[in-house]
C-alpha cells in the first residue's frame, strides 16, 4: 500500500512538473502565434522583412529579455529604415549532437551554459562561409573576427568564455566581406533558460569606397531560448544605411546573409 501511494505521488509530481514546463514555454512565446511556433519547428526557419509604418514583430519570444532586445535593435525603427528584419529558427538538440564535430557524441554539451560560451566565441566567426546569390558561389563572410581590449584598441585578446555572460560587455574587431573592417560592441544577458546578445557597430561601415553605415546604426540582437528538446533562435536586425538605390539591393542581401551566418556560427560549434 505504501509503495502504491509513493508511486501515485511520483506520478502527480511528474505531471505537475510537466504542466509547469509547458506553461513556461507558452509564456516564452505569448507574443508569437502557435502557428508560427509550429511552423518554425517544422521548417526550421521563418524570415520576415519589416517594412510597415508601425513596428510589427510576430516572432519575438516573450521572455525575460524580450523588452531589452526590442529596445536595443528596434528603438529607432521607422518605415524609412533601409533594412529591418526578424527571423526565428528552431533546432533540435539531437540534431546539434548529430552534427557536432566531436567524435564522442556523448561529450556534446547542449546546455544553456554551452550556448553562452558559444555566443562569446567571437574568434570562431572568422572564416565563416555564406552563399552569394549574385555570384552563385560560396564566399567567406568574416575574413577576421576576434575580441579586442576596448573600443579604442585593435589589440587581439582571447575569447572571454568563463563564467556567466550575464551583464557582460565585450568589444570585437571584424573584417566582413561586404562592409570591410569594423569595431563592434556586444552586450549579454543570461539566465537558466536563455541567452541574449545585443550587437552594434561603433565605427563607420563602408561598402567599397562608400561610407554606408554610420556608428550605432547597424544593430543585431540574438536571443536563444531553451525549448527542452531544442532551441528557438530569434535574430532581429535593423540597419540604417545611406540611401543609394543602386546599392540597396546588394546591401540588403549582405545583411540577410549575416542573419543566417550568425545562426550557423552558433549551431555548428557544439
Amino acid at each position: 500500500i505504501m509503495l502504491m501511494k509513493l508511486f501515485k505521488n511520483q506520478k502527480k509530481l511528474f505531471a505537475s512538473s510537466l504542466v509547469l514546463f509547458v506553461l513556461s514555454i507558452s509564456n516564452f512565446f505569448a507574443s508569437t502565434s502557435t502557428s508560427k511556433i509550429e511552423e518554425a519547428k517544422k521548417s526550421g526557419r521563418i524570415f520576415r522583412r519589416l517594412e510597415g509604418k508601425e513596428l510589427d514583430l510576430q516572432l519575438l519570444p516573450n521572455s525575460e529579455f524580450s523588452k531589452e532586445l526590442k529596445d536595443h535593435v528596434f528603438n529607432n525603427y521607422s518605415e524609412n529604415v533601409a533594412f529591418a528584419a526578424e527571423v526565428l529558427y528552431y533546432v533540435k538538440k539531437s540534431e546539434l549532437v548529430e552534427k557536432s564535430s566531436k567524435e564522442d557524441k556523448t561529450k556534446v554539451d547542449t546546455s544553456v551554459k554551452s550556448v553562452s560560451k558559444i555566443m562569446r566565441s567571437i574568434s570562431k566567426m572568422a572564416g565563416m562561409k555564406y552563399y552569394s546569390n549574385s555570384r552563385k558561389k560560396w564566399e567567406t563572410l568574416y575574413l577576421q573576427s576576434y575580441r579586442i581590449e576596448n573600443q579604442n584598441s585593435k589589440k587581439k585578446v582571447p575569447d572571454l568564455i568563463d563564467g556567466s555572460a550575464n551583464d557582460l560587455t565585450i568589444y570585437a574587431f571584424q573584417e566582413e566581406h561586404s562592409f570591410g573592417e569594423g569595431i563592434y560592441q556586444l552586450d549579454y544577458k543570461e539566465n537558466s533558460k536563455e541567452v541574449l546578445m545585443n550587437m552594434q557597430n561603433l565605427s563607420i561601415l563602408s561598402y567599397g569606397f562608400i561610407k554606408a553605415v554610420k556608428p550605432n546604426k547597424c544593430k543585431i540582437s540574438v536571443n536563444v531560448v531553451d525549448d527542452g528538446d531544442g532551441y528557438f533562435v530569434y535574430i532581429g536586425m535593423c540597419a540604417d544605411t545611406i540611401k543609394l538605390s543602386v546599392l540597396e539591393k546588394k546591401m540588403n542581401k549582405s545583411f540577410q546573409s549575416r542573419l543566417d551566418a550568425i545562426y550557423k556560427w552558433i549551431t555548428l560549434q557544439f
